[in-house]
């Protein structure tokens, strides 16, 4: 078969198509895996438990709740990292010295957090748009702390807000005591008296946190215990004996009013 004049030329001239049609596809797909690897990057490259695990641990999460187990050794830096953008419970566990959060992006980007006490917790709706920092403890103590970011539906979101010290009154007869509430959470400070145990119960349309700030029998400072609705628990103080007395059982309740987003 004879070959046209223009054959060969269209056949170079339709691979050549072909060729700039490979090169623009693999220019298209190397893009797409450039922006998926820098996404992945910001998504989980900076989640904190990964980038800073002796700094960040997760302790428990669920629909509800997300809660972090915090220590910044004395004198350490942490590296830059990222949080979510849920309203957060933040409970200090020891007394500890001023903090410094250094923010990415921001014209002022320093807040330095004050020391805090042992016992004592605040409220955030975070408001931030950009929760991206490094953190530097230059004190010469720890600080640990739980952040317990909340998942549920936040219909006062700004009233999610507040500093609350450790308790300083008498502990003898224990205490039942609302600190906060609004429509999305309450949260209560329980003691509980002393020689005595007590059952805490969830009530049926809410899910409970509850987290030790001192131990009786059994627990840990900073432990979480997460009742669901209507679920039920014991706890005991330890027993006083002579003069020697048992430290008293005190945790922080926090009831979630509204479910999950």
């Amino acid at each position: 078969m004879k070959n046209h004049p223009g054959h060969g030329r269209a056949i170079a001239m339709k691979y050549k198509g072909q060729s700039c049609r490979l090169v623009e596809i693999n220019i298209k797909v190397s893009l797409i895996l450039t922006v998926l690897v820098g996404l992945s990057f910001t998504t989980f490259g900076q989640d904190p438990i990964k980038v800073a695990p002796e700094s960040y641990k997760l302790q428990l999460e669920n629909a509800w709740v997300r809660v972090l187990r915090v220590h910044y050794a004395p004198h350490s830096k942490v590296p830059v990292h990222n949080h979510s953008r849920f309203p957060a419970a933040y409970v200090y566990l020891v007394d500890s010295g001023p903090v410094r959060f250094v923010h990415t992006g921001w014209d002022d980007p320093v807040l330095t957090r004050p020391a805090t006490k042992a016992g004592s917790f605040r409220l955030s709706p975070t408001r931030f748009e950009d929760e991206t920092h490094a953190v530097e403890n230059n004190g010469d103590t720890a600080s640990e702390f739980l952040r317990i970011e909340i998942k549920t539906e936040a219909p006062n979101r700004n009233a999610l807000s507040g500093r609350f010290a450790p308790y300083s009154g008498p502990r003898g007869n224990g205490l039942n005591k609302v600190e906060f509430e609004n429509s999305q959470l309450r949260v209560t400070r329980m003691i509980v008296k002393l020689d005595t145990s007590v059952e805490i119960a969830a009530r049926t349309d809410e899910a409970t946190l509850l987290v030790v700030l001192i131990p009786g029998t059994e627990q840990i400072i900073g432990q979480t215990i997460w009742l669901a609705p209507g679920e039920k628990k014991a706890f005991a103080n330890g027993k006083s004996i002579g003069t020697k007395t048992a430290m008293q059982l005190e945790l922080l309740r926090f009831d979630f009013k509204t479910g999950p987003k």
